[in-house]
């Protein structure tokens, strides 16, 4: 798994790659939370290029999307890839995350 980080003045802009999964959960939390913690400007999220996501992914992405509400801030998934679609339709949180 890869995150590429792009920051502006307003947005923090987030392209994943690779599989979101047990294995790789880790690092994936720490990234984000390293992220959602020390910096308060919107989140936008680019998981077009995930092949897999399983859970423990979703619960993460969750639990980011709390923290950027409790600071008044946007979380945004502008491109997903189908499978990670299908997981997420699956769980029943199209809507949370506005798909």
């Amino acid at each position: 798994m890869k995150i590429d980080v792009n920051e502006s003045d307003k947005i923090i802009s987030l392209k994943v790659s690779g599989e979101i999964e047990t294995s790789s959960i880790k690092t994936f939390k720490e990234k984000l939370f390293e992220i959602g913690e020390k910096i308060n400007k919107d989140i936008e999220f680019d998981l077009s290029l995930v092949d897999y996501i399983d859970s423990s992914g979703v619960g993460i992405l969750i639990s980011l999307l709390k923290l950027q509400k409790n600071k008044n801030k946007k979380f945004v998934i502008t491109k997903i890839s189908p499978k990670v679609l299908d997981v997420i339709k699956l769980s029943s949180l199209s809507d949370t995350f506005n798909l």
